[in-house]
């Protein structure tokens, strides 16, 4: 990944010691754990990226939706439009 933007955040002397300590932790420089934490929280705001199939079956399923083959979902679509 090319890094060439840099995001500078105001922070409290407080809250820089609670992130490198956090960081620290995580066995991280600072900037790799922040840019980790931005980009865990954009993927949460903005939804997951694209599933696997699986997934995506799997969460299709948990929709509860009527399901049938294609031909006869097209057919049942244009009858109702065209009665």
């Amino acid at each position: 990944m090319s890094m060439r933007k840099r995001l500078q955040i105001p922070v409290g002397d407080q809250e820089c010691s609670h992130f490198q300590a956090a960081a620290r932790r995580a066995g991280l420089p600072l900037a790799e754990w922040a840019r980790r934490q931005l980009r865990e929280k954009a993927d949460e705001v903005l939804g997951r990226s694209a599933l696997d199939p699986r997934q995506a079956l799997a969460l299709l399923e948990t929709l509860e939706a009527p399901v049938a083959p294609v031909e006869r979902m097209i057919e049942e679509s244009v009858a109702g439009r065209y009665p």
